[in-house]
């Protein structure tokens, strides 16, 4: 057998070994998240703003955590100069003599 056929079996073998839990967790993923769903959207709005501000508190809290320590320096942008419109038009050619 060459190497490919030995790779191919494997990548082969791999796929149905690991493809089943994957296909299962993401599976039981979306029904989890299916199920949320329909309980949010049963609650009062008081409750519902209650669960959006903890939600938005943990993703502040995790980009806070996510940023490194060093300080940016500033990014200077050159601008541009703004033409004249006519400027920016062709100049016409004259006409040759006859």
């Amino acid at each position: 057998m060459k190497i490919r056929h030995i790779l191919l079996a494997l990548s082969a073998l791999l796929a149905i070994a690991f493809m089943q839990p994957l296909m299962t967790f993401l599976g039981g993923l979306t029904l989890l998240l299916g199920a949320g769903a329909f309980i949010f959207r049963d609650l009062p709005p008081a409750s519902q703003d209650a669960v959006e501000r903890r939600v938005l508190s943990w993703l502040r809290r995790g980009r806070v955590k996510a940023e490194p320590d060093l300080e940016r320096p500033p990014i200077r942008r050159r601008r541009t100069p703004n033409l004249p419109r006519e400027a920016s038009l062709p100049v016409p050619s004259k006409p040759a003599p006859r």
